[in-house]
């Protein structure tokens, strides 16, 4: 297997640490977070995820399995949450009703972590803005000085050698 398969492969799994916190904007606001917003990011990374959603599935076709068929059998013919499976739609409501501030928590956090980003961006794009023209000033500096060598070299050469600047040799 190689690198890339593994990277791959564990981009899968949301728990894998993929995320990158080296940046400095990002880093502070990453180590700053309370119990509660490391809950609700971890819950809302794995809530986003594949791996959620097939295990989810799976619990609900269990769950249809486990009330239609095994439990009428074991309670003769009396299931435990039939058919409309009420039970598993106020489950999946209250669920429902759990993740989705717990998953706007951490979409309010990501927020906050890319406009700090974004800052972050901007201020470094206006030192680089600063430093283009500080070195357009210097290269204009520098060229002039280069046409001045140029002019004061042709007089010294006039000076020095008044026959040869005109014969050519």
């Amino acid at each position: 297997m190689s690198a890339t398969d593994a990277v791959s492969r564990r981009s899968w799994f949301p728990w894998s640490g993929r995320h990158d916190h080296r940046h400095p904007a990002v880093k502070s606001s990453h180590d700053e977070r309370t119990l509660g917003e490391r809950v609700a990011d971890d819950v809302a990374r794995f809530g986003g995820s594949w791996p959620f959603i097939f295990l989810f599935i799976g619990l609900i076709a269990g769950w249809m399995v486990l009330n239609t068929v095994v439990l009428a059998r074991v309670l003769h013919d009396r299931q435990w949450d039939p058919y409309p499976y009420i039970a598993l739609n106020l489950m999946l409501s209250g669920i429902a009703g759990i993740q989705a501030p717990i998953i706007m928590m951490s979409q309010n956090r990501a927020a906050a972590r890319d406009e700090a980003l974004a800052g972050h961006h901007y201020a470094e794009s206006q030192k680089s803005e600063r430093m283009l023209v500080l070195l357009r000033e210097l290269l204009e500096a520098n060229t002039d000085l280069t046409k001045q060598v140029h002019e004061l070299t042709a007089q010294i050469h006039a000076v020095v050698a008044p026959g040869r600047g005109s014969s050519g040799g």
